[in-house]
């Protein structure tokens, strides 16, 4: 097995080693854990409890792992915490190969000896049976292998940060969707809150300008009510959103995983879990398999996948545009919508389901042991 990687390992080099706040649902936990990724090394907060409240509106769901007869539905990692321990595994994982910083520069489909030859900017070749696209959004991959897909920009972008605030942060993942967009307060170690402001693009441009000082106001007008005396927000960044959408994932010897093949909208925080769950699938399939590139073996990969990387995409396009409607029968279905979900246990269970990552057919990383 081989990896290329276009940015330099350290940690000071790689973008997405930052203070971002990942929330890694139950199924994730089993993913990371039965890869022996989950340790005692990486430091994490439970998620015991969900609260979604709305601004301006009706509708407030409170879920207690407790009710389910759970410890924990579960937890934040700071993105930097999580590279830096997948970067500890690689290190202590034979028969990897790293070409790290590299880039593929073309790979060409070689039906007769059944296999994939890759051509690396340093002139390296490497011959392989199957290329996973596991390039984001923007795929160079995908878009090389022909691989059809949809673009959507939600012309809003979301804003990362720290911050203190009372009362400090436990084990309760908040959610509040305002007019202008969600934005969440996750628990960090050290009773802060790594918060996710979601906004128009032109907003959040403007929100990176600001003062601390002027941070902390605008926190205190947009959060709920149970929040108050925000302090010491950190280093602010900035991600544009879009809905990027690829029914069939696969090509002649390539298939997409993560946000390579779909890429979603952080509402309920979906998309890292989805892309773990992609790689679990992915080992599910190939398990057996002598020529992991062969197209029976992609066929069942995309079966496997579909109704979940489906359903993933609908529930959070639906949650972005329907909380961001302004018109009053909007208002009015979101409303109710949480009501329902507040006072009926069916549904309930439902959503706690989803949001733990079981959605079937369950990985059997992801499976609880």
């Amino acid at each position: 097995m081989a990896i290329i990687e276009a940015i330099d390992r350290g940690a000071d080099h790689q973008p997405s080693y930052d203070d971002r706040t990942l929330v890694i649902n139950r199924a994730s936990l089993n993913i990371l854990a039965n890869l022996g990724i989950l340790d005692d090394s990486l430091p994490r907060c439970p998620i015991r409890h969900i609260d979604v409240t709305r601004a301006h509106g009706f509708g407030h769901v409170r879920l207690h792992a407790a009710e389910h007869a759970l410890d924990h539905f579960g937890a934040v990692v700071v993105a930097r915490e999580l590279g830096n321990r997948l970067l500890t595994c690689l290190g202590q994982t034979e028969g990897i190969t790293e070409y790290c910083p590299e880039r593929l520069e073309t790979f060409h489909v070689d039906d007769d000896n059944q296999e994939v030859s890759i051509r690396l900017a340093s002139g390296t070749q490497i011959r392989t049976w199957l290329l996973v696209a596991a390039d984001g959004t923007g795929s160079s991959v995908r878009q090389a292998a022909g691989i059809a897909s949809t673009l959507h920009d939600y012309r809003q972008s979301a804003m990362i940060f720290n911050v203190m605030a009372e009362p400090a942060s436990n084990d309760t993942a908040h959610e509040r969707f305002t007019p202008e967009g969600p934005l969440a307060f996750l628990p960090q170690p050290e009773g802060r809150y790594g918060a996710v402001w979601v906004g128009s693009t032109e907003r959040i441009d403007k929100a990176m300008a600001w003062s601390d000082d002027e941070l902390i106001a605008k926190l205190e007008q947009r959060a709920a009510t149970g929040f108050r005396k925000f302090s010491r927000p950190g280093k602010r960044a900035r991600y544009p959103l879009k809905l990027l959408r690829t029914p069939v994932p696969i090509g002649r010897r390539v298939v997409c995983i993560g946000n390579a093949a779909n890429t979603i909208h952080p509402v309920s925080a979906q998309g890292f879990n989805l892309g773990l769950r992609d790689v679990a699938g992915l080992i599910d399939v190939l398990a057996d398999a002598h020529d992991p590139g062969a197209p029976v073996w992609m066929a069942r990969y995309v079966q496997a996948r579909k109704s979940d990387q489906a359903d993933t995409v609908r529930y959070t396009d639906t949650l972005a545009r329907a909380f961001s409607n302004p018109s009053l029968p909007f208002r009015i279905g979101t409303g109710l919508g949480l009501a329902a979900h507040a006072l009926l246990p069916g549904l309930r269970r439902r959503l706690v389901t989803s949001a733990m990552g079981f959605r079937e057919p369950v990985p059997s990383l992801a499976r609880e042991r």
